[in-house]
């Protein structure tokens, strides 16, 4: 399968809700785990500002890559992130995966060291 690297460094990532484990399959509640790993994954919803523009997104981590202390509203990073194209008989469309997801330090973004 494709995988393409994404650079965030020209986005704002912002925590939309806390990470929540992904449903494999809803009819039976099923928890989805990584193939390799077998640890729980997570979906991971989040605001992506480009050029002021916003747009929501799921990125999905395993639960060892999720830092603890998250809140809905904190900016974000996802160390690994990929896309992955994908195709099946109901549809199209592109799916995220990230290594982690941590709280962006801001105190190095911007800061000129006064305060």
């Amino acid at each position: 399968m494709r995988q393409i690297p994404v650079d965030t460094s020209a986005m704002t990532v912002m925590l939309i809700q806390a990470p929540e484990a992904k449903v494999k399959n809803r009819e039976t509640g099923e928890i989805a785990t990584d193939r390799q790993s077998g640890k729980t994954l997570f979906n991971v919803n989040v605001a992506v500002i480009v050029d002021g523009r916003p747009d929501a997104l799921t990125v999905v981590v395993a639960e060892d890559g999720i830092q603890l202390d998250l809140v809905p509203g904190m900016p974000v990073e996802f160390p690994g992130l990929v896309a992955r194209p994908w195709e099946n008989d109901f549809g199209h469309g592109i799916s995220y995966r990230a290594i982690a997801v941590t709280a962006k330090d801001l105190t190095l973004a911007g800061s000129n060291g006064k305060a």
